[in-house]
């Protein structure tokens, strides 16, 4: 870890850090497709109030969710973000707020990928080195799932959670960081989606260099 600085910053990935092609809206379809015809989830569900993650999660509540069923799904998932991660490039201003922020702010990134194909798409586009960690999937809960932000949070002893800022664009994002007591700031967000899921995010940026001012 790099030497003690003020602040923490925990970033999403896609579409915050990276502009990916992830087709999410196919990836909930497909792993819903392997669930229902399972007869893990039932066939009636909401699927408008369902992300893969939180699909994912429902999931894990039923018996027929056996081993080889949740490694059927996250290779369904694995598969589809190993081809959104083709030619993934950075959200426009990302690398100049990146090397603003690094000389005070510890910066971390928080996704629900898997870490390779997080460190992949990272050293691609030659942003590594100003994450101190980078937490995939496999290292903690899956947002909404607090899990993560709390890892990283007790990860730094000497900030306290107010001296964190969470950034990202979906629900989920500002769901983790609410439930963990971490401020969130949306980015190019769904408004309506996110009043609906009861995200309260201090504040709405269409432009990444405008976190700033929340720091």
């Amino acid at each position: 870890m790099a030497g003690a600085k003020a602040k923490g910053i925990i970033f999403d990935m896609d579409n915050t850090i990276l502009r990916s092609h992830i087709d999410f809206k196919r990836m909930k379809h497909e792993v819903f497709s392997y669930l229902a015809g399972h007869r893990i989830v039932s066939e009636r569900i909401d699927l408008d109030a369902f992300t893969s993650s939180t699909l994912i999660e429902l999931a894990c509540t039923s018996p027929r969710f056996t081993v080889q069923a949740e490694q059927d799904v996250w290779a369904i998932v694995t598969e589809l973000e190993r081809e959104g991660m083709d030619d993934a490039g950075l959200e426009p201003g990302v690398e100049r707020v990146l090397e603003q922020l690094r000389p005070t702010c510890h910066l971390t990134i928080l996704t629900n990928n898997a870490k390779e194909a997080a460190l992949q798409a990272l050293r691609t586009t030659g942003i590594e080195p100003y994450f101190d960690h980078i937490i995939g999937r496999e290292q903690a809960g899956l947002k909404p799932s607090p899990a993560g932000v709390q890892w990283i949070v007790r990860s730094y002893p000497h900030l306290s959670r107010e001296d964190w800022l969470s950034v990202g664009d979906a629900w989920i994002d500002g769901k983790a960081a609410m439930d963990a007591g971490v401020r969130f700031i949306a980015y190019q967000a769904n408004r309506s989606e996110l009043e609906r899921r009861g995200v309260v995010p201090e504040g709405y940026i269409e432009a990444i260099a405008d976190m700033i001012h929340y720091i």
